[in-house]
């Protein structure tokens, strides 16, 4: 029954004095909240899921500048309990958005609503433009990593709250941020303990194999940290190795008494333990907080060349999903080290390839006069070496083609130094 402090899924069609349909669609909200207008939700109260019912907001109520009907459908109502808060933390490319991708789909089977908060150094983002696309409620936190945008973060996880009513929020860290436990979790947890927050740091586990990698040793620092100060650990693409027990060893060694994950994300069982092991372990503001080195780290960060980018292709021969896939190609022949290449195909289809993807595997693509790629690169470079690289595969993919290429928007640049919001020792 429909009463303060739950949480309502209502189907409405909203029209004027005239009979003209003005809203038609689905909304979500907490019943006692600011979310909807005070007047219709006292019109609902007390009504059961499945019943229908025609309220109305009459001229002047509420400032209104008209008479308003809606017809009213209750689909759901559920029981508002605390939401949780995952952070997730780890290297570019070690698999956090198919984490989560999949954590969502597996808590939507159980009916739990989720939402998800991307992060990045950049401001046009493959994966929260993916998440929008699919229909994950989302927010973004952007031009910065969550621990110098904690007010955004705070912001983000306040606005989900309020209009999407998720009872699980998972919030991606940018995979060159550390230190989160004393920048992040803990003002969570002294803030927010009504958010049950919680961090996992998330590892490539052919990454882990490789005895040395190329990325510069400040990189590696970053990396290297982001694992230190884990209480979580998921070793992801478990299942690409052809025998984990190095992996294994390694790890029990190396992080004794640290939880630590072996995990195919696509397999739900390792989708469940995960979370049930969210749900299980202590996080407190007690924690111990990173020995870091802020300039070691900034360094690292500076290492890396950020690049987004939104093109359009046209193709009077219709090649032009060829000529982006082709694309895609060139940019990852690189001699740069690969942090994370995120390309979305027509704002749909994501491609992506890090470190140790030695071939992504791409789609089939159809005939079609125009296509749009969505470009984020994050290599191990100067800015103005992989801005130089990106122009060299667009003017080879342009004549092989014979197609058009237009930017529509791009940034490229190097993170600036970390100054975090809050650092709680």
């Amino acid at each position: 029954m429909i009463r303060d402090n739950t949480i309502i899924r209502i189907r409405y069609s909203m029209k004027n004095s005239r009979g003209e349909v003005l809203e038609n669609r689905t909304i979500t909200y907490r019943h006692g909240s600011s979310a909807i207008s005070p007047t219709l939700q006292s019109q609902l109260r007390g009504l059961e899921a499945g019943q229908q019912k025609q309220v109305f907001l009459k001229k002047g109520q509420e400032d209104a500048d008209d008479d308003f009907t809606f017809d009213i459908t209750v689909e759901a109502i559920r029981e508002a309990v605390p939401i949780k808060v995952h952070l997730l933390s780890g290297f570019l490319g070690s698999g956090k958005t198919t984490a989560i991708h999949e954590a969502v789909k597996y808590l939507a089977k159980q009916n739990i609503p989720a939402a998800v908060i991307t992060n990045d150094q950049g401001t046009q983002l493959v994966d929260g433009s993916l998440f929008t696309h699919i229909g994950i409620p989302s927010g973004q936190v952007t031009g910065g990593c969550f621990c110098c945008n904690y007010n955004d973060l705070d912001h983000a996880i306040r606005y989900v709250e309020k209009h999407n009513c998720p009872a699980v929020i998972f919030a991606e860290s940018v995979g060159s941020c550390t230190d989160l436990v004393a920048t992040v979790l803990k003002p969570l947890l002294q803030q927010h303990p009504e958010w049950q927050p919680t961090i996992t740091t998330f590892a490539d586990a052919q990454l882990l194999c490789e005895n040395a990698t190329a990325f510069d040793e400040t990189v590696n620092y970053i990396y290297n940290k982001q694992l230190e100060e884990a209480q979580v650990i998921v070793v992801s693409k478990i299942d690409q190795l052809k025998d984990p027990t190095q992996v294994k060893t390694k790890m029990q060694a190396r992080y004794p008494g640290i939880t630590i994950l072996y995990q195919n994300s696509f397999d739900q069982t390792h989708i469940a333990h995960w979370l049930d092991t969210l749900d299980t372990t202590a996080f407190t503001d007690d924690l111990s907080s990173l020995d870091i080195d802020y300039d070691t780290y900034a360094t690292g960060e500076a290492k890396l060349a950020w690049l987004d980018q939104q093109l359009e292709i046209e193709s009077p021969s219709q090649q032009a999903q060829d000529a982006a896939l082709a694309l895609m190609k060139a940019i990852a022949q690189t001699p740069h080290p690969i942090g994370h290449l995120k390309f979305l195909l027509d704002g749909h289809t994501k491609i992506s390839i890090t470190a140790t993807t030695s071939a992504a595997p791409l789609p089939i693509p159809r005939l079609a006069p125009k296509a749009t790629l969505l470009v984020n690169a994050r290599l191990q470079t100067d800015p103005a070496t992989l801005s130089r690289h990106i122009d060299t595969a667009i003017d080879i993919i342009r004549q092989q083609y014979a197609c058009s290429i237009r930017r529509l928007a791009e940034t490229c640049f190097q993170p600036g130094y970390p100054r975090p919001t809050h650092r709680l020792p």
